[in-house]
């Protein structure tokens, strides 16, 4: 009843006092030349509403008032904001350098020209340009330093975001700070919601989040409106075609025959007289059978629609905005329906009180695609022979798969339907900005309050079948989950601002309190009626047999935090920040965090006068400072670990207990990432040519590990602050923005490189991860090393000549491959000790780029604008965990990819794939260099075309603009990786690039308007 209370007053609040339109004609030239600027940009403040200059330099706009302002701007020249009068005439200059341009940080805002670490910023224009609900996606390739992958092409799957490379094997994402509330991501915003989003990457920008920064930090200001502005209303809506970019060719059924005969004939294995009878069928009608890619593959369509509301009386300002998805995945029964919506008002109780309220809320639906290895539809697709049927017309139901261990694939994408995954999330975040207090200018307070609160369900049915003894599911079984968790924000800081003389002083002290709780209840019961009406946890007739759980979490957080920033004459500039942080996560609870950074504004020294000319900024940043990463933490890893479930007889009487399983550690503490940060930021002629280059080093020391102890001791290893890692690297932006007559552009590249390295394990075992079915580890992290090195056998093609065979022998003159054959994999016996076993395994490079890129560009001629963006990785590699089936030499129980009809043979004795033979005795499928492929690739991540209808004729009905655009993401993308998609993010940073038949990111075909009124 609160929150729908503090819902109501918000919206009155929002509708109340607007004033009466007017309109007004006026002129836009160039202040030194007087020659007329077409295209240029007439907005009136605080709106959407907005026109632009015709081919005479002339415009007309209708405004909320008599005393509307506008806002004109141009490419290349400095805005203005204005009082609009009827046949006003606007004199634009040349744009210098747009130094003023405010960027929000923690807890407050700087201008740009002071800024003294390493910030970019992403304005709301840039951000709308993709077609799809996840905000994080239209960040990728736009900001250097900043690697987001999408996690899978998944309805809801979301992005991996790394800032400055992986610092930790815990741990690795940045904080979110949305509107001043600290979240731990920002799934329930739209693109619409947003105002910008501000990138916090080195020390000095981020110390002043202390515990929770060492990862970088991504603040984001939603849209708010503004005062004595009338109601403006926007409308964007789209609708989506998405399709699976390329399919892998995998062997038809008259290829498999053939494959899987040779396969038992060179093992001499007989085969049965059934499995003989369906081949000879196969071989004499030629059948292509069955292709399972197309069986669990559809085109899919998304709608996407969106409506903001925004202005504001004389004493408030408000923006409210509602957003629907419904988007369908390229793989059946896989979809996201999606609603959210925000209300922002702000009401001024006079020139310096403010009190702010912040209203989100969102709600998902959605199915789980089953990416299980066995039983999946993407991986049981690439596994599954194609002789079988997809559907039994003798029996209507599905079919039985003859060659392949595992479940129908068809079958597999059917029951994805019975995954649901819902979630409701409420965020509130209310604020009072007390200007000039006590009277002194300059001097401000503000107390802020955010609580989130979600509440998420997971159901899974699987239902029963029977098509054979060995592929049934004898009983069905419904898995339930419930979720909750509510995080909650306090901080109340003061801020003063003052300037004498040359001399500015920002300074800013305060403190925060955060708790964080979450619990879960999850129950799996049997024999479920399928019906969806029954198919609840109260419906099944088992009531013996179940299995139930439940788990509770908490932590908290009390922080004390100051920055202080002088300015000197515009030309020195100093930031000193420290956090002090105490956490409930370990024992000592206090951690400090200090940063320090300055700045040098060359261009504004009496020395540069002469370059003003053609230099327009020059600025050189240097910064240090340590930050903390409490997340790579659990809430009580310091205590020891206790389990229950075990007996003990006490005399004649069975008594309930629980053991020790882990050792405690009262020692555990933060990892700190300290961080080492210079810069250069430069503009020339006039600014339209800008660029920025930053150097780095970031070491994370105190990493946490699991610390190995003499096995004697019988516990499991503790967590101790043992490891350290180095990232070091430099990011380089660039940016041109120019305009030729009615032609304007803007080009911008940014590219970034990052050498990770381990210094540090503590002395303990190297760590395994990447788990791939039937093959094992494939990474491994040590010293000297980069975190999830891939780690396996190297070779050295196959045995091709009988020489070959016989020359490959130790120094007693053994067979060092004794089981090879012709055509079999010739592995590199590494430490010469006459065999092959697990000491020849090497590094075989890793998922981390040498390089990440982005090219971003614009352009706009009269009413039409066209936005491409590129966005790619150079210098790493992808594990393709598939390799074990689509080369299988043994095709025991899969089909293989058509590579496989070059396979080695007496008659193709100059082949590199090995040849088919039902026993493996060589084991060729073993983890090795052939599954480790070249991950580089350069996508057209988006294109869009826009046409802007002119004012002229849709003012005749009621409308303010209205745009027109065709987009196509995912166009093309160049690589040599021969997987669904080179884009693998993996499961952790241990398992990165490790492609276990990912869900494809598809290409998505969009046709959307945008429409102002």
């Amino acid at each position: 009843m609160r929150h729908l209370n503090l819902w109501i007053c918000s919206i009155v609040i929002c509708l109340s006092g607007y004033a009466q339109a007017k309109t007004v004609n006026g002129l836009v030239v160039d202040d030194k030349t007087d020659e007329v600027l077409i295209g240029a940009t007439i907005l009136e403040v605080g709106t959407n509403n907005g026109v632009i200059t015709n081919l005479d330099g002339k415009f007309t706009i209708a405004l909320s008032h008599e005393n509307a302002t506008i806002e004109i701007s141009y490419v290349g020249y400095s805005s203005q904001t204005v009082q609009a009068k009827d046949g006003i005439v606007i004199r634009l200059k040349p744009d210098a350098l747009a130094l003023d341009e405010v960027v929000v940080v923690g807890y407050g805002v700087m201008r740009k020209s002071d800024l003294t670490g390493a910030v970019t910023k992403v304005k709301a224009d840039e951000l709308g340009k993709v077609a799809n609900v996840d905000v994080s996606q239209a960040l990728q390739g736009k900001v250097a330093g900043v690697n987001i992958q999408m996690n899978s092409g998944e309805p809801g799957a979301g992005t991996k975001v790394r800032i400055r490379g992986v610092g930790t094997i815990n741990s690795s994402g940045p904080l979110y700070v949305v509107d001043g509330f600290p979240v731990g991501d920002i799934s329930h915003l739209a693109p619409n919601d947003i105002e910008s989003i501000e990138v916090l990457k080195d020390a000095s920008a981020t110390a002043i989040y202390g515990s929770r920064g060492a990862n970088g930090v991504i603040m984001v200001k939603t849209k708010s409106g503004a005062r004595d502005q009338k109601v403006s209303v926007k409308f964007n809506a789209y609708v989506s075609v998405a399709q699976v970019v390329d399919q892998l060719d995998m062997a038809n059924a008259s290829e498999y025959t053939l494959l899987k005969r040779e396969a038992m004939n060179n093992a001499n294995t007989p085969m049965s007289s059934q499995w003989d009878n369906i081949m000879s069928l196969v071989e004499e009608s030629d059948a292509v059978g069955t292709n399972w890619q197309d069986e669990i593959f559809r085109d899919a369509v998304t709608q996407n629609y969106n409506v903001g509301i925004s202005g504001g009386g004389t004493k408030n300002k408000y923006d409210i905005g509602l957003t629907y998805a419904s988007e369908n995945g390229i793989v059946k029964n896989t979809y996201l329906d999606k609603f959210m919506a925000h209300i922002n008002n702000e009401y001024s109780f006079t020139d310096n009180v403010k009190l702010g309220t912040n209203l989100f809320y969102s709600n998902y639906k959605k199915t789980g695609n089953n990416s299980d290895y066995y039983s999946g539809p993407l991986v049981g697709a690439l596994r599954a022979d194609p002789i079988s049927a997809a559907w039994d017309p003798y029996t209507n139901d599905f079919g039985e798969v003859y060659f392949t261990y595992g479940t129908n694939p068809a079958r597999a994408v059917e029951e994805n339907k019975y995954k649901d995954n819902e979630e409701n999330r409420f965020l509130i975040n209310t604020y009072l900005q007390v200007n000039n207090l006590f009277k002194v200018n300059g001097l401000s307070f503000r107390a802020q309050f955010g609580e989130k609160l979600v509440f998420s369900k997971t159901k899974n049915y699987e239902p029963e079948f029977f098509v054979t003894t060995d592929q049934n599911r004898l009983q069905s079984s419904l898995y339930s989950k419930r979720a909750d968790t509510k995080d909650w924000s306090t901080s109340e800081y003061f801020s003063y601002n003052h300037t004498f003389g040359k001399h500015t002083i920002n300074a800013m002290a305060g403190m925060e309190v955060q708790k964080f709780e979450s619990t879960y209840n999850d129950i799996k019961v049997y024999d479920v009626p399928e019906d969806a009406d029954l198919r609840y946890i109260s419906a099944s007739s088992n009531t013996t047999q179940f299995v139930a759980g439940g788990l509770k979490y908490h932590s908290s957080l009390l922080s004390y935090f100051s920055r202080a920033n002088y300015n000197y004459d515009n030309r020195y500039l100093l930031t000193a920040t420290m956090r002090a942080d105490g956490s409930s996560k370990f024992v000592d609870h206090w951690g400090y965090f200090p940063s320090f950074s300055a700045g040098w504004n060359i261009y504004q020294e009496n020395f540069m006068q002469e370059t003003k000319s053609w230099l327009s900024q020059l600025k050189l940043r240097a910064g240090w400072g340590q930050v903390g990463n409490q997340n790579a933490a659990g809430n009580h890893d310091y205590v020891a670990l206790m389990s229950n479930g075990y007996t003990y007889v006490f005399g004649d009487q069975p008594v309930d207990g629980a053991i020790q399983q882990k050792i405690a550690n009262k020692e555990l503490s933060w990892e700190t990432s300290e961080q080492y940060n210079v810069g250069i930021d430069a503009g020339f002629f006039d600014n339209k040519l800008t660029g920025t280059l930053d150097l780095f080093i970031r070491n994370t020391n105190d990493m946490i590990l699991s610390t190995p102890i003499p096995m004697y001791a019988g516990f499991w290893k503790p967590n101790t602050n043992a490891g350290s890692v180095k990232n070091s690297g430099a990011e380089i932006s660039i940016n041109h923005t120019n305009k030729i007559g009615d032609f304007n552009y803007n080009v911008g590249f940014n590219i970034s490189y990052i050498k990770n390295e381990v210094t540090s394990i503590g002395g303990g075992d190297p760590i395994e991860g990447g788990a791939v079915s039937r093959v094992g580890n494939t990474t491994l992290t040590r010293e000297g090393g980069e975190i999830g090195m891939f780690y396996g056998y190297q070779t050295d093609g196959l045995f091709n000549t009988e020489d070959e065979l016989a020359s490959w022998v130790n120094a007693e003159g053994t067979p060092i491959q004794p089981n090879a054959g012709l055509g079999d994999v010739k592995f590199i016996d590494q430490d010469g000790n006459g065999k092959i076993d697990e000491e020849d395994r090497v590094d075989l490079g890793s998922a981390i780029p040498d390089f990440t890129y982005g090219i971003n560009a614009s352009a706009s001629y009269k009413n039409f604008d066209l936005n491409i963006s590129l966005q790619g990785t150079q210098g790493n590699e992808i594990v393709n965990g598939m390799y074990f089936i689509l080369y299988s030499s043994d095709m025991s129980e899969w089909n293989v990819c058509t590579d496989m009809l070059n396979r080695w043979t007496p008659d193709n004795a100059s082949s590199n794939t090995p040849r088919v033979i039902a026993s493996d005795p060589n084991k060729n499928g073993r983890f090795s260099d052939r599954y480790v492929e070249d991950g580089s690739y350069l996508r057209i991540r988006n294109v869009q075309l826009g046409y802007t209808l002119p004012s002229s004729l849709v003012n005749k009905v009621a409308i303010q603009g209205l745009r027109l655009y065709l987009s196509c993401d995912n166009l093309y993308t160049w690589t040599n990786y021969s997987g669904y998609d080179p884009e693998v993010a993996g499961d952790n940073d241990l398992g990165a690039g490790v492609d276990i038949a990912t869900y494809p990111i598809p290409r998505t075909l969009t046709v959307g308007v945008n429409v102002t009124f």
